[in-house]
């Protein structure tokens, strides 16, 4: 769709000031995007932005996703770890998930660990989904899962060790986790479970 088109139907290309509508801010500001945090225009002489690249930039600068520029029925996913190290561990595994359960680019995704910015990360990111993996940081995910659940809106699957305790499994559903998976499930067994979360 050509950027002329009306905000309400699904964009593929806005102009800057369309931008600067969407988000609140001045053109100007788009143009510092452009010109000192890394918002990508279609060409160096254009004032146009690919939808996804603005979704893209968004998401990395922790700022609210328009709906009116989100793909058609897209989900969105926060994965949340205990730790930067870990959080490199699972790169190479949510690459293989994403390619398998992403279709017509409806996915968006994100990672925070558990620090401070995790709860702000929920509120401007609003997943459909926060998938918490709960191992080493059983405390914080419970804090997050009952934060997320306050806020409304979103699921919750909880990623845990294989042999955990029928009480702590209790105490993660109770703080409001709509499923809890052990760490070695296997990708088609994932998919499915979030499939089925998202109906």
């Amino acid at each position: 769709m050509a950027a002329g088109n009306s905000i309400n139907n699904k964009l593929e290309v806005v102009t800057f000031e369309q931008v600067a509508s969407l988000c609140c801010v001045s053109e100007d500001r788009v143009k510092k995007w452009v010109n000192t945090r890394g918002l990508k225009p279609l060409t160096s002489e254009s004032e146009q932005v690919y939808c996804q690249d603005l979704i893209d930039f968004l998401v990395r600068y922790n700022m609210p996703i328009p709906a009116s520029i989100l793909p058609v029925e897209a989900k969105k996913i926060l994965f949340i770890f205990s730790s930067q190290i870990l959080k490199y561990i699972y790169v190479s595994f949510l690459v293989h998930f994403f390619q398998k359960l992403r279709t017509e680019e409806n996915f968006i995704s994100d990672t925070v660990c558990y620090d401070r910015k995790a709860q702000y990360k929920i509120l401007t990111f609003a997943p459909d989904l926060i998938v918490t993996y709960t191992i080493s940081a059983h405390d914080n995910a419970l804090q997050l899962i009952r934060f997320a659940k306050k806020t409304g809106g979103c699921r919750v699957l909880s990623i845990v060790e294989k042999n955990i305790s029928r009480e702590n499994i209790v105490h993660i559903k109770a703080a409001g986790a709509d499923a809890v998976v052990a760490r070695c499930i296997n990708i088609n067994e994932l998919v499915e479970k979030i499939n089925s979360l998202f109906k």
